[in-house]
């Protein structure tokens, strides 16, 4: 870069070098600025030690004209806002640093939109070193869309300085408005970052796989447990016909004796002098409380005849029920935002009222209209593990939630299981949003969490420091995408047996920036596959795509992994599309996608979602892994056996296809042994 100073209007040495009085010259390594705040005069580091000279004394000279010039050109002193120009000159450093380092002899009047593009992709992702920087601004990995922006803005008023004659060189190429967005997007989106949240400024960040599949084990766990189906079996005989007075009668005595419940339970006939009023006749209710929770808390756990009620009553008390409570409302908290990507603000607004319970278990939206609370779109369906988990919400409650009018809908996450909650209409309820504030639910989301390192150690926080309530918008993506892996867990499996594919994303998301996350988690999905078809999990991968992808690597001679990690990140992109399905993956190659066995002859589109064993066990783009798919293949060939062996017409179309799907899944199998 050649620059001449005296081009511009800005002297590199002042009128006189041995003028006392002057101050800021372009040789200094620090400046005095004069903050127009505080009046104070401050010294600024200017050194620039990572720049050259040429790109050295540039960086100074733009600091000065973000100074707005010299105040006096006798003095050459400066004046501005302290701390707007410690800014400028963080994007200076960063700037001459990189340029330096990739185009040192070249000015920026001749950089192009490569040049530009170039630089923003180092600096949004923090890859540019500089001496001296402190070490909690290295570990950041994405500095947030505005900061990109702005530093780009930077970068084109150069130019404008430039064109004034008040600095030696600039910017002159004419980049678009979105020229961040354009160069950043695809990146972000593979990174599995939210794109759209990132331009918002808001928190966009996903966490680890395995801490995503850890919390949501731990909240699995929490919901089945025989404790929490004691409350389900408590609380639903407290709503009950033979509910009996939680204070009074069930956990605490009348001065200082022991509860009425326990005195009964241990033989003792209760007096008139311990029943009056509401509790007048607890000998005839008692037996029937204790008869329906055995009979509730049966069902729930499955077992063949009640227990009796001295072995599964274990709640201690008001205190205790509301612990058990709160911890179970977590685990239910975490199972709806991983398993259905809603917002928190969303989950604030559902009401048990809005849905009907199918006989399969499926809350459905009452009606076709799209109703919304303040603007937010609600759910159109629950099911499996989330169903399950608004059943329980719906269960620990003294107050019946649902059955009510509009005036009377209860909150779905309302937090109705106090002592005081007891036996009270929705309608008497003075704190009807108790524990649904968005802000306590964030806080709750942080607690559990840290539960879980309490609990399996703190190296998980080596692994994710924190989490965000967004970031399980990626965990939904992931485990949609995974659902038929070997290695996520079962109940994640089964919970999306059939329920993806027709409306169940849509039902669960708004749409809004889903599609790039969704998309992430694809790419992200698809370079993992590849790794795993030619690494050490090769042999557990058959099918005609993964010879395809093990053929390709065959081809090249690598010589290290970083190599074969590169070309299998660049092959990735020739893929169109990833599908998983119970018995196999259905991985489209771009260039051809023609030869789809599920092509639509009119559109010339595969129609993937309607993907079968029978289309997709001969297709040119099926792969399968004997971890995760072998089951479901036996049992598509054992299906079709049990056909030929009942169906009486041998000659029929019907049988044909049936024997060509049993020699067919017959053959994958004997490839995966």
């Amino acid at each position: 870069m050649n620059i001449n100073l005296m081009q511009t209007n800005i002297a590199p040495l002042g009128h006189d070098n041995d003028s006392p009085k002057l101050i800021n010259k372009l040789t200094d390594d620090v400046f005095k600025i004069t903050d127009n705040i505080s009046g104070e005069v401050k010294d600024l580091d200017v050194a620039l030690p990572d720049a050259n000279k040429s790109w050295r004394i540039w960086g100074r000279q733009m600091l000065i004209n973000a100074c707005g010039g010299y105040v006096s050109p006798n003095t050459q002193a400066l004046s501005a806002r302290y701390s707007m120009v410690t800014s400028d000159l963080i994007k200076i450093k960063k700037l001459t640093a990189w340029a330096t380092k990739h185009y040192p002899g070249r000015p920026l009047t001749q950089w192009g939109e490569s040049e530009c593009a170039f630089f923003v992709n180092a600096f949004a992702f923090n890859e540019i070193e500089e001496t001296g920087r402190h070490d909690r601004f290295k570990v950041q990995e994405l500095f947030a869309f505005k900061t990109i922006d702005k530093t780009l803005t930077f970068l084109k008023n150069t130019g404008t300085y430039y064109r004034k004659g008040l600095l030696n060189d600039g910017l002159l190429v004419s980049l678009p408005k979105d020229f961040t967005q354009t160069v950043l997007k695809q990146q972000l989106i593979d990174m599995g970052v939210d794109y759209v949240a990132w331009l918002k400024g808001g928190s966009y960040a996903r966490f680890p796989l395995e801490i995503s599949m850890l919390l949501l084990s731990e909240a699995i766990e929490i919901l089945r447990r025989p404790s929490t189906h004691l409350l389900q079996a408590y609380f639903r005989t407290q709503r009950g016909e033979f509910k009996l007075h939680a204070q009074e009668v069930v956990f605490n005595g009348v001065k200082g004796a022991e509860p009425r419940l326990k005195q009964y339970l241990k033989g003792e006939v209760l007096s008139k002098r311990q029943m009056w009023g509401k509790n007048k006749d607890l000998n005839n209710t008692i037996p029937h409380f204790v008869s329906k929770v055995e009979e509730e808390y049966a069902k729930l756990q499955g077992l063949d005849k009640p227990l009796p009620f001295s072995d599964i009553f274990t709640l201690k008390g008001n205190k205790h029920v509301s612990e058990l409570c709160v911890e179970v409302y977590d685990a239910c908290l975490i199972v709806f935002l991983c398993l259905t990507g809603i917002r928190v603000h969303e989950i604030s607004n559902l009401e048990a009222d809005d849905y009907d319970i199918k006989a399969d278990g499926t809350w459905m939206f009452r009606t076709n209209i799209n109703k919304t609370h303040f603007g937010c779109s609600e759910m159109r369906s629950m099911s499996g593990l989330v169903a399950e988990a608004a059943m329980i919400l719906n269960d620990l409650s003294y107050v019946t939630k649902r059955g009510h009018t509009d005036e009377a809908s209860t909150h779905l996450f309302g937090q109705y299981f106090k002592a005081a909650h007891f036996d009270t209409a929705p309608s008497d309820i003075k704190a009807r949003r108790l524990g649904i504030g968005t802000s306590s639910m964030r806080q709750r989301i942080q607690i559990f969490y840290e539960t879980l390192i309490k609990k399996h150690g703190e190296h998980l926080r080596q692994i994710c420091e924190g989490i965000n309530a967004h970031g399980f918008r990626h965990c939904f993506a992931e485990f949609a995408i995974r659902r038929f892996d070997g290695d996520v867990l079962e109940a994640i499996r089964q919970h999306f047996r059939h329920r993806v594919g027709s409306a169940f994303t849509t039902d669960y998301t708004d749409g809004k920036g889903f599609a790039d996350i969704s998309q992430g988690a694809e790419r992200r999905y698809i370079k993992e596959l590849l790794h795993r078809m030619v690494g050490e999990d090769a042999s557990d991968f058959t099918g005609a795509m993964a010879l395809h992808v093990r053929r390709e690597v065959n081809k090249m001679a690598f010589r290290n992994p970083d190599e074969l990690d590169e070309f299998l990140n660049d092959l990735s992109n020739d893929f169109d599309s990833l599908t998983p399905h119970e018995f196999g993956f259905c991985l489209v190659l771009t260039e051809t996608r023609h030869l789809s066995k599920c092509l639509d002859k009119k559109t010339g589109v595969p129609n993937l979602l309607e993907g079968c064993f029978e289309l997709c066990s001969g297709c040119h783009h099926s792969f399968r892994s004997k971890k995760s798919n072998h089951d479901s293949v036996l049992r598509n060939v054992l299906s079709h056996e049990d056909f030929l062996d009942r169906f009486p017409l041998k000659n029929s179309q019907h049988f044909k296809v049936s024997e060509r799907l049993v020699e067919r899944g017959n053959k994958i199998l004997d490839e995966m042994e």
